[in-house]
């Protein structure tokens, strides 16, 4: 039997929402871990986290997608879908080509291009799609708030690149690594239980 639009559109936002939550969490893990161990360019947490990345990518332009699907906040939502995919294709062509091409270097460093393509996908273009998805829920205090902060962490973490003082970027992860999982968490949830009916 043909599954419905909404329950097509139920299902993305699951999955979606709990693949962000999962990957995305790893993801921190392994970067700490790579800190604390001061991994350097080849060593087997630096490729753990490109390999992650790249796996994690589909997941937010996912949950954008079914967010969009339920047809709430449908102005913003609208311009939040492109916004997330691009900031995904961009981030996955460079740690697709960190992994293909391999550097004895860390090609994340300051200035670089890899880096300033990084900075305009996770800082620029994600922020501003989470930010766009927020409106979908401002009937969901815990969520509207956390997509607010991450998209807002997101774009604060503009900081370093912009004054040199690149160990700032940090804000912006604490953004898309930390308090967006638990949004897409929480977003997961809530569509386990939302009904076409419940539209606003």
């Amino acid at each position: 039997m043909p599954r419905s639009p909404a329950s097509a559109v139920r299902l993305l936002g699951i999955v979606s929402g709990t693949g962000v939550t999962g990957l995305g969490l790893a993801c921190l893990l392994v970067l700490v871990i790579g800190l604390a161990t001061a991994a350097s360019p080849g060593a087997p947490w630096f490729t753990a986290m490109e390999v992650l990345v790249l796996l994690l990518a589909p997941f937010p332009l996912g949950l954008v997608a079914a967010v969009r699907g339920t047809g709430l906040a449908p102005g913003s939502t609208r311009l939040a879908l492109p916004c997330m995919a691009a900031a995904m294709a961009l981030t996955g062509v460079v740690h697709l080509s960190i992994l293909a091409l391999g550097s004895t270097s860390d090609p994340l460093a300051w200035p670089s291009l890899p880096h300033a393509l990084d900075v305009l996908a996770w800082n620029g273009l994600f922020a501003i799609a989470v930010l766009l998805m927020a409106p979908a829920f401002r009937g969901e205090a815990a969520i509207h708030r956390l997509l607010i902060a991450s998209g807002g962490l997101a774009l604060a973490g503009l900081i370093g690149p912009i004054t040199g003082l690149t160990a700032l970027r940090v804000i912006g992860v604490a953004g898309h690594a930390l308090a967006f999982p638990v949004a897409a968490a929480l977003i997961a949830r809530w569509f386990s239980r939302w009904r076409p009916a419940a539209r606003t």
